[in-house]
């Protein structure tokens, strides 16, 4: 699909990883980097998975409100 200069395919393509920034425009870039940044900030399933295994063990560490190092109890509900 594109819209004005910007093909959306080509986009979407490149943040599957089938193509390389290289291949779009200038104008396509500045989408592709706006919703990369967007994609890099939500956490993907093994992430998930990895800190909610950490949570269950108990492993999370972390400052309190006073900036104390604190360490979690496990949490098998996690």
């Amino acid at each position: 699909e594109t819209s004005g200069k910007l093909d959306h395919t080509k986009i979407s393509a490149v943040l599957a990883g089938e193509m390389q920034t290289r291949e779009i425009t200038p104008e396509e870039k500045s989408v592709w980097l706006d919703r990369f940044t967007d994609l890099m900030g939500e956490p993907g399933p093994e992430e998930e998975a990895f800190f909610a295994d950490r949570r269950r063990r108990g492993l999370g560490v972390g400052l309190d409100e006073k900036g104390n190092l604190v360490h979690a109890e496990p949490d098998p509900a996690a």
